[in-house]
């Protein structure tokens, strides 16, 4: 029978632990063989026992070089929380032996530790006024202990009874469930633990992107038990996501708000998806009712990387992949990070893709309390045979698995992103962080839409836009002060934060032609039409411009173990000015007072609760020249969200969360009037929902991210009686998803992986008499790990869409058809 941790721990433990209590896990450990057979039992729990004393100085005598060394500095970045999460977290960054008890740390809390510490230091700094010391005994161990007691030596050291566990080395790994425990960053709030923050948060980390073969961020959010599948937009790949039923289509990239326009991504950048449930116009600024969704890059790595990937996203889309880390130093003071992508080939239904992305990063601390990186990443994206756009008067069936338009039909995305961060640690009681995001792009495209008549034929309509040209600035700089009065401890925020975009066209930006009935087989063999001779030709000029400016105060208040707060004020500032199709040249410009305020109690240590109000600045539409109001500036919209939360910690490896939510949202629309209709303001739409997310490790073999979300939507008040109570477009009120992966315990290595993603009916019009149909869709996939010539390989194979389920993504995007995807990666 093969070997397995976990059971040889028990059969190791249970002879000499019988009748004793249970206990939570407290005390950690590095990855020493005895050690991984105590650590890894399973839950998190094990039987308490006193170790004989041979064994722990078996344990103690061996434990690694570095953790002997008391003198040297190390760069630490642990947010304030629980203490037992602090030492959990040191002990994982400095191979510690630390040993405490349950009774001595809980319900404590801690003000974090960032900067360059000893040891020693970064102890006494996470125990601060705990009445909790530190000793390091002459092995290299460290036991924590109340201040009273005296200093302990190796020989007369009696470990009160314990269980250990194994440190990790990087949060968010398949091994870990894929759980990550800290957020990088929300808004203006700096990193914290994901579950001592006020919102609904889920965390899609590299490891689950990459085992998944996720040619790009639709296959996660199809997946993701918040998000409704999103369609992929032609132009710049950023996905078009709709959470809470709202449509998000701006990014936040690093914590910095883009625009769709121009803000291509590419997979292999991403170390994280931070996905936020909920209105965010106080921490990003205008829009984003529904969420926001953070796509955190990636950085050096504290280790040498050096992987290769090969694969392919389906049909003959065959792609390699280079990620290449470490630190140029031997302090680890320097660092750098590497990804390298070419791609190409045919998609699954015979649409020609061609991708190049090269993602450079360098990062370090200049000083013990100054870290800085630059990040730049050039991206070279071309498709053919885009898919069309069909509106449909019915929802017949169209077999997804067919192409349905003519190669001429492609878009070109030439992208140029540069990012560069800094961060100061003067002393324990100011931070100074700042961000700043530059992108230049490129790009053109020839999209084909599909009108159905009532003989089911289709008259296609084509637009062609040449290149133009897209630039993004963004930027912020925060900073925090720790303070306290009386006993009551503040970390208050000041900051400021602005996002721009530009958007240059040539000429009338874009030329459209018709043609004549067809069917949807002889679609794709049409011929290109005639743009005519002097189309693109004009200089490029600016066509719409638009910038986000917020002044932002946050103070995250503790007033004891169990109770703390979060409040702020953001003085937002929206701007638009637009010529020719997007506008009068006249200029918009609104601003408002966005609060917010969460209240969070901790009834347990494993719990938090909290309750939580937010409101959101969006300005009001410019109308196009389609409708009868051409040229008119719709007032500015305030979106208000109120929130009940929990989130609770099953076991060390297993997050629960769920949330109560209620979104006001004035309604914008066409009327849908003929010949001509008018885009109009009219009434506030309603968004009641409920919804739940677990993630993480249920067994020591089995791990699971699933949840659901249920709505009540509808439009509660309207000028137009027509559209009380009905529902808005392309949102789906019910969602069930899950997503698991079980590893084979008679096959080391191997893991089955599989999900069933339910999405429930949604309308195409606002008049509700367009049904989107629901549907159900199967994944299933297998991953094995092991080693070739001394070296780590791992394969992935994944079935997207097994049953070839023909469905719409909204009102006019089909679906993905079935699709075979497989990787093979290897270190060197």
């Amino acid at each position: 029978m093969p070997f397995d941790r976990r059971h040889a721990a028990r059969r190791f433990i249970q002879p000499c632990c019988q009748g004793q209590q249970q206990s939570r896990l407290v005390s950690l450990f590095p990855v020493h063989p005895l050690a991984q057979i105590i650590a890894f039992l399973s839950g998190g729990f094990i039987l308490s026992v006193s170790l004989p004393d041979p064994a722990i100085a078996q344990i103690v005598a061996q434990a690694p070089a570095d953790s002997q060394t008391s003198t040297a500095r190390q760069y630490y970045n642990i947010p304030a929380g629980p203490l037992a999460s602090a030492l959990r977290s040191l002990a994982s960054s400095a191979g510690l032996l630390l040993t405490f008890t349950e009774d001595q740390i809980s319900g404590k809390t801690t003000g974090g530790l960032r900067g360059q510490y000893t040891v020693q230091e970064a102890l006494a700094h996470l125990l601060g006024n705990s009445g909790l010391q530190v000793t390091r005994l002459a092995n290299g161990s460290y036991v924590v202990q109340k201040m009273s007691t005296i200093e302990l030596s190796p020989a007369n050291v009696t470990l009160p009874l314990m269980t250990v566990s194994a440190p990790t080395l990087k949060q968010g790994t398949a091994e870990e469930g894929y759980l990550v425990s800290n957020v990088s960053g929300v808004g203006l709030w700096d990193e914290r633990s994901l579950r001592d923050t006020p919102y609904s948060i889920s965390v899609v980390p590299s490891d689950l992107i990459e085992n998944v073969n996720a040619q790009n961020m639709g296959q996660i959010f199809k997946m993701n038990p918040l998000t409704q599948e999103p369609m992929i937009q032609n132009q710049t790949g950023v996905p078009f996501v709709t959470i809470r039923g709202f449509q998000t289509i701006t990014p936040i990239y690093d914590g910095i708000p883009l625009y769709s326009n121009g803000s291509a991504i590419s997979v292999i950048e991403i170390d994280r998806v931070e996905i936020l449930s909920g209105t965010s116009g106080f921490l990003y600024g205008g829009g984003r009712v529904g969420g926001a969704v953070n796509y955190v890059t990636k950085n050096s790595t504290d280790v040498p990387l050096r992987r290769l990937t090969f694969g392919n996203y389906g049909g003959t889309q065959f792609y390699g992949h280079a990620d290449i880390g470490g630190k140029f130093d031997d302090r680890g003071r320097f660092g750098y990070r590497a990804n390298l992508l070419y791609q190409g080939g045919d998609t699954a239904i015979g649409e020609p893709v061609n991708q190049k992305v090269a993602n450079i990063v360098l990062d370090g601390h200049i000083t013990d309390t100054l870290y800085a990186n630059v990040k730049y990443t050039y991206n070279d994206y071309s498709k053919e045979a885009t898919s069309p756009f069909i509106y449909m008067t019915e929802r017949t069936s169209i077999d997804t698995s067919k192409r349905y338009t003519p190669k001429w039909a492609s878009n070109d995305v030439e992208s140029h992103k540069a990012y560069t961060s800094l961060r100061w640690d003067p002393s324990k009681h100011f931070t100074l962080r700042s961000a700043f995001f530059y992108q230049h792009t490129n790009m053109r495209v020839n999209q084909i839409f599909l009108n159905e008549q009532i003989d089911r034929t289709f008259i296609p309509r084509m637009t062609n836009v040449p290149w133009n040209k897209h630039e993004n600035y963004g930027g912020y700089i925060y900073l925090d002060t720790r303070f306290s009065t009386f006993a009551v401890d503040h970390k208050l925020t000041l900051g400021y934060s602005s996002t721009f975009h530009e958007m240059f066209l040539r000429g009338i930006n874009n030329v459209s032609r018709s043609g004549i009935n067809l069917s949807l087989s002889e679609i794709k063999n049409m011929s290109e039409p005639d743009w005519g001779a002097s189309f693109g030709s004009e200089p490029l000029a600016s066509a719409w411009t638009v910038r986000n400016n917020n002044i932002l105060i946050g103070d995250n208040i503790t007033f004891n173990d169990q109770w703390s707060a979060m409040v702020g004020l953001n003085y937002a500032t929206t701007m638009n000015l637009g010529y020719g199709f997007y506008g009068d040249g006249s200029k918009y410009e609104k601003s408002a007072l966005s609060p917010t305020v969460s209240l969070l109690y901790k009834p347990i240590e494993a719990v938090t609760t909290y309750v939580s109000y937010m409101e959101a600045l969006e300005a009001g539409t410019r109308v196009g020249n389609t409708y009868t109001n051409y040229g008119e500036v719709l007032p500015p919209l305030i979106s208000k969200q109120y929130e009940v939360g929990l989130k609770y910690d099953i076991n060390p490896n297993l997050l629960l969360s769920t949330a109560l939510f209620r979104i006001e949202k004035a309604n914008q629309f066409s009327d849908q009037a003929t010949p001509i209709p008018t885009y109009v303001q009219d009434g506030l739409q309603v968004h009641n929902g409920v919804e739940l997310v677990l993630t993480g490790k249920v067994t020591d073999n089995l791990t699971i991210m699933g949840g659901g979300t249920l709505m009540d939507i509808n439009v509660e008040k309207a000028n137009n009686p027509a559209l009380e109570g009905k529902k808005p477009t392309n949102a789906a009120s019910r969602m069930g998803k899950i997503y698991a992966e079980y590893a084979l315990p008679w096959v080391p290595g191997l893991n089955l992986t599989g999900g069933i993603y339910y999405t429930g009916e949604k309308y195409g019009n606002t008049t509700n008499t367009d049904k989107i149909p629901s549907y159900t869709l199967y994944d299933i996939g297998a991953r094995y790990t092991t080693r070739v010539l001394d070296k780590a390989l791992t394969v992935r194979l994944n079935v997207i869409n097994l049953t070839g389920k023909d469905y719409w993504q909204n009102d006019y995007t089909l679906g993905v058809p079935r699709t075979v995807a497989f990787s093979a990666s290897m270190m060197f």
